[in-house]
């Protein structure tokens, strides 16, 4: 056999265990034996002589780092990390979801807590019961609110002051 057939078979192998530790769950085991080779592979270089030593610890040290990315760009692709990966969503279901009467219209309007608002309950509006939210703190039954904006769906309402006749009357 020639002087580097060994420590090459060795490195060769080694690598090719440092891919596999990536694709089969093992718990390890294969990726000791594979820097195992690659240890073997260094001290049978060094064994041959010092300058095919450093060699092929120079070429150890460019294609472990590429073998270690090859690995880890190609496991998304295999059978297992496809059945261990979530899916991504589709665009329907990145979007917004408009399954709800729209409520940007109500922003302003007044109306009465039907329940306590701690911080969330029921708001009626011109007869309409409404899910709403404090802005801030609790709000009682029966409080006079006002509409600041909606919310995913929801109403957050304010406590509103209690209205004058002028502002009745505009």
């Amino acid at each position: 056999m020639s002087l580097i057939a060994w420590p090459l078979l060795l490195m060769v192998s080694g690598l090719i265990l440092l891919i596999a530790e990536v694709f089969l769950p093992s718990g390890g085991v294969v990726g000791i034996l594979a820097l195992s080779c690659l240890v073997l592979s260094l001290w049978r270089a060094f064994e041959r002589s010092t300058e095919l030593g450093l060699i092929f610890l120079l070429a150890e040290l460019i294609l472990l780092p590429i073998f270690i990315a090859l690995a880890f760009y190609l496991w998304p692709k295999t059978w297992l990390a496809k059945k261990v990966f979530l899916k991504l969503p589709s665009e329907e279901e990145i979007g917004e979801s408009r399954s709800g009467p729209r409520l940007d219209h109500l922003v302003g309007q007044f109306g009465r807590a039907l329940t306590p608002l701690r911080p969330s309950g029921m708001v009626d509006l011109d007869g309409r019961r409404l899910d709403g939210l404090a802005e801030v703190g609790l709000i009682p039954s029966g409080t006079l609110v006002q509409v600041v904006r909606v919310r995913s769906g929801q109403l957050i309402v304010r406590v509103a002051p209690e209205p004058t006749l002028e502002k009745i009357l505009t």
